[in-house]
């Protein structure tokens, strides 16, 4: 329902820019030729990003965010053990979950060194499900760490 409205303002929108730029006033063409200038700047500033993004995806920019996450399950792992041990298994589980996470990681790497365009639009949505699942795993690991507080501060 929603998508249909927008795609239905999103033609409007385009069919009135593209009547005034070829059958409006001068004053409307001009508007119509700034919308269009505008229209390829943002263009242009989203391709930046993505290639930007691809680029500190490709250098290892989420290796290292992974690797500070282990670090900080090291260290939940021996305070777990002074505060209560119901928490070393959550944190193996949130270990293992790091560890799928890095080994995608890895191969959507080796896909995206060796991708052509086609494969390049599957790695897109792979890169997004990856830092979709790294945010989880990050909000997951919060969570475990606040409740590991409260029990610490409970002893």
């Amino acid at each position: 329902m929603i998508r249909s409205l927008i795609r239905l303002v999103l033609l409007v929108v385009i069919g009135v820019v593209a009547y005034n730029f070829f059958f409006g006033t001068t004053t409307e063409k001009d508007g119509a030729k700034q919308v269009v200038k505008e229209f390829k700047d943002v263009g242009v500033a989203v391709k930046d990003l993505l290639k930007s993004e691809k680029t500190k995806f490709e250098g290892g920019k989420y290796d290292e965010v992974l690797d500070n996450i282990g670090g900080v399950f090291s260290n939940l792992k021996s305070k777990a053990k002074d505060i209560d041990e119901k928490y070393i298994d959550r944190i193996a589980d949130l270990d293992k979950k790091r560890e799928e996470l890095e080994e995608r990681l890895q191969s959507a790497e080796v896909d995206a060194s060796n991708a052509g365009s086609s494969v390049q639009v599957n790695n897109n949505a792979e890169q997004k499900k990856l830092k979709l699942d790294l945010r989880r795993l990050m909000d997951d690991t919060q969570t475990l760490i606040n409740e590991m507080e409260q029990d610490g501060q409970g002893n």
